[in-house]
């Protein structure tokens, strides 16, 4: 009981001194305030490292996916000529099987005759030649006698011969067979292990989309950089449309000189840069699918603000040919960051279409195109989850719904 009225006593007296000078009041008060800001500065320094962390990640994201294409485009080549390899493999079996087989029927049919002609023999007895040829009536007979003894015993030698051969070609043939399969088998592994080589690089791609997804910093990021791809592929869509203004009033202004010349002499008013562009103006579908995704305006899942998608989605299985629009001129056929594998086609008069996220493509920078060519083959490169062709209209640089071109 004493202890219990002792403390009291000391909280009391503690409780009148603090009334008494206020100063440790204030003491107890600024700890309280240095420790919360020790932890907010913590929780700072927290969230730099995780902005840093992002940023290490913001604006790479499309690089890095083209550096796992170039990887998995590697991958599939070999995987490509391995499996070239091993078709002709298989073929080259089945060929060498066949003719095993043949060979193996063939020595059978001549085993037996010679098994006929050693069971003749042994039933008969050796023919004796001496007494065949003593035997003879006359020398004609005589001589049909050693005539007769010369094939025989040619014959033995012959069917002994060829089926020692024939012996010996499908040892040979058994060999080559074995060889093969262990071919096949070698060339089956190096199969699987590509195989797993183009998946790890796929689940490296789904990783690296799905890390955009889910970080707001990085998909920001991410839509920025495919916004400055779309903006710079408008910029040299227009810079074309100016050249070609250019090109064609300096060549107006030489054909005027020309023919106010007296002199006769001619102008060259060619201009190489570009070349002529003669779309119809009527597009044709890239490819036969669903719209899986439509242009405009939509809220994004992660970013709650409206974005525009600046183009259609049209669903298809990878490696479906894409089809030109239209006839014109391939203005880009690439990398183009988000796009993946990417090309724009320029149709004149300021209109132009974009083929997005292919596997390979059919065209390069320059080439003149016709309607319905075959450009590229569809795939899921890029800004992309899963194989589909994003299919774009442009007039003068800037998207357009391309449902009112189609």
């Amino acid at each position: 009981m004493q202890t219990v009225s002792y403390k009291k006593s000391l909280l009391a007296i503690l409780a009148a001194l603090c009334l008494m000078n206020p100063a440790w009041a204030v003491l107890a008060e600024d700890e309280d305030l240095q420790n919360q800001l020790s932890t907010v500065q913590s929780q700072m320094n927290e969230q730099a490292q995780k902005k840093n962390e992002a940023e290490a990640v913001i604006g790479n994201v499309f690089e890095k996916l083209r550096v796992i294409q170039e990887s998995l485009d590697a991958a599939r080549a070999e995987y490509k000529n391995i499996s070239d390899q091993l078709a002709e493999t298989d073929k080259q079996i089945v060929k060498t099987q066949g003719e095993l087989e043949k060979a193996q029927t063939h020595l059978a049919s001549r085993e037996q005759v010679l098994s006929r002609r050693i069971r003749d023999i042994y039933m008969h007895g050796q023919l004796n030649y001496l007494d065949v040829v003593v035997g003879a009536k006359d020398f004609d007979d005589f001589a049909n006698r050693i005539e007769l003894l010369r094939r025989i015993v040619n014959s033995d030698l012959e069917l002994i011969t060829s089926i020692r051969e024939e012996q010996a070609q499908i040892a040979s043939a058994k060999a080559a067979l074995e060889e093969q399969r262990a071919q096949q088998a070698k060339l089956k592994d190096e199969a699987a292990a590509k195989q797993a080589e183009i998946e790890k690089h796929k689940a490296e791609q789904q990783a690296i989309l799905a890390k955009a997804e889910s970080d707001k910093a990085t998909a920001e990021e991410a839509y920025k950089e495919l916004e400055a791809s779309s903006n710079q592929i408008a910029q040299t869509l227009r810079d074309r449309a100016a050249a070609r203004q250019a090109a064609a009033a300096a060549a107006a202004a030489a054909q005027a000189q020309a023919d106010s010349s007296s002199s006769g002499g001619s102008v060259d008013s060619s201009n190489d840069a570009y070349q002529p562009v003669s779309g119809t103006g009527a597009l044709m579908w890239p490819v036969n699918g669903v719209i899986t995704s439509p242009f405009g305006y939509r809220t994004h899942p992660i970013f709650g603000r409206q974005i525009l998608h600046s183009g259609i989605d049209i669903g298809v299985d990878y490696g479906t040919p894409v089809h030109a629009a239209d006839s014109g001129v391939v203005v880009e056929a690439g990398w183009i960051s988000g796009y993946g594998y990417g090309v724009v086609i320029d149709h004149g008069n300021g209109l132009s279409t974009l083929y997005g996220h292919n596997e390979s493509l059919a065209v390069s920078s320059g080439q003149t195109v016709s309607k319905g060519q075959v450009i590229a083959y569809a795939g899921s490169t890029g800004n992309s989850t899963g194989p589909h062709v994003h299919f774009e209209v442009r007039s003068n640089g800037e998207p357009v719904d391309p449902m009112g071109y189609l």
